[in-house]
């Protein structure tokens, strides 16, 4: 029994040494095992079921990319039409005017107005009419005009020629004329013979004197 094998030579068919590189009989090169071309598999075999349905699924990438191609196509060239025909300026929308609604027309909010901050009042310790530099008296008699002072305490108060009132309690006995230029100086002069009250208030403090006015 040989142990050395035996190859059958592909073009003549006859047997010979397996240590041999060609056929002693035809000089047909021996194909060794590593240079043998592999036979198809069976899914490269188009005669097989499986082979079949591969070449179909490769009919179907190819239809879906071309598809897929195609869109993406149409897709760049669209893109590039609205980009030409908008010239790349975005157009502003419509501004709508508002309308006033008929409560508005007809009733127009009026702004508040503004609240003048008030004056406070001055403190007046006291007030006395002078005849003079001396006070006038409770009791005076007078025969002619006479011109007489309300003086004022505290002397450093501002007061306007609105707050300083003379008064008479008779006009027809003695009537009081205040000066223009100093509303603080008054004229007695008297009309009719007889007696009143003549009174200066300023600010709530006041002076009365009785004058008599003998004609």
């Amino acid at each position: 029994m040989s142990f050395i094998p035996r190859v059958t030579c592909r073009r003549c068919g006859r047997q010979f040494s397996g240590m041999r590189g060609r056929c002693p009989y035809c000089g047909t090169r021996r194909v060794r095992q590593s240079e043998r071309v592999p036979g198809p598999t069976p899914g490269e075999d188009m005669s097989t079921p499986s082979g079949q349905r591969a070449a179909v699924n490769a009919r179907w990438q190819l239809i879906f990319g071309a598809i897929l191609l195609v869109a993406v196509i149409l897709a760049v060239v669209v893109l590039i039409s609205m980009s030409l025909n908008s010239g790349g300026v975005t157009k502003p929308s419509p501004t709508v005017p508002v309308v006033p609604s008929a409560n508005e027309l007809t009733d127009p909010t009026v702004p508040p107005t503004a609240t003048p901050t008030p004056t406070p009042t001055p403190t007046i310790e006291s007030v006395n009419i002078y005849y003079g530099s001396e006070p006038l008296g409770d009791d005076v008699t007078i025969s002619a005009p006479l011109n007489v002072t309300a003086s004022v305490w505290p002397m450093t108060v501002e007061i306007p020629a609105e707050a300083i009132v003379w008064e008479s309690s008779d006009p027809n006995v003695v009537k009081v004329e205040v000066s223009a230029d100093d509303p603080t100086r008054c004229t007695l002069t008297g009309v009719g013979s007889g007696s009143c009250n003549v009174t200066v208030t300023v600010y709530g403090a006041s002076d009365t004197a009785i004058v008599r006015y003998v004609g």
